[in-house]
């Protein structure tokens, strides 16, 4: 892995365009470039907001590829954690998500599994890598999925 200080990709647009202080007269200057960390946390944000987005029904006749009115997952609170059918269904859901709209985390793989202590609840890993121009290094993100709650993502490092 790169340096954590030294630059590495650009700043997405949007993340840009963030104000944190709207009513501050002082302004920081823009970042125009992340460092591998800031990389791994805006990659980290942006499966937050997409694992936390439920996007609408498409008839099975009318797929298309994803694209900005598709953004975020299909509803998977009628899915089963205990079938195996289901989590495939919803880890492929992941993946054509992730490789739609974060294009910065390369060959995304999304594994499910129940949590043992709680049936309800499934635990997800999604793993890839991040390509800059220092090369390429694996990533991986857990989150616990619950109905009806807010998804939170963790960077799990892989050395």
């Amino acid at each position: 892995m790169p340096s954590a200080v030294r630059p590495v990709a650009p700043v997405p647009l949007f993340e840009r365009l963030e104000d944190d202080a709207p009513f501050s007269a002082d302004e920081p200057s823009v970042q125009r470039l992340l460092t591998p960390d800031a990389l791994r946390d805006s990659v980290r944000a942006e499966l937050v907001r997409l694992l936390n987005t439920r996007r609408g029904k498409t008839p099975a006749a009318a797929r298309r590829p994803l694209d900005v009115l598709l953004y975020g997952l299909p509803d998977w609170s009628a899915s089963h954690a205990a079938r195996a059918a289901d989590r495939a269904t919803l880890e492929r859901d992941i993946v054509e998500a992730v490789t739609a709209f974060e294009p910065r985390l390369g060959a995304p793989h999304a594994q499910i599994e129940p949590d043992p202590d709680v049936p309800w609840r499934l635990r997800l890993r999604i793993t890839g890598h991040l390509a800059t121009a220092d090369g390429r290094w694996p990533v991986s993100y857990v989150a616990q999925l619950a109905d009806g709650q807010p998804v939170g993502v963790v960077d799990e490092r892989i050395a």
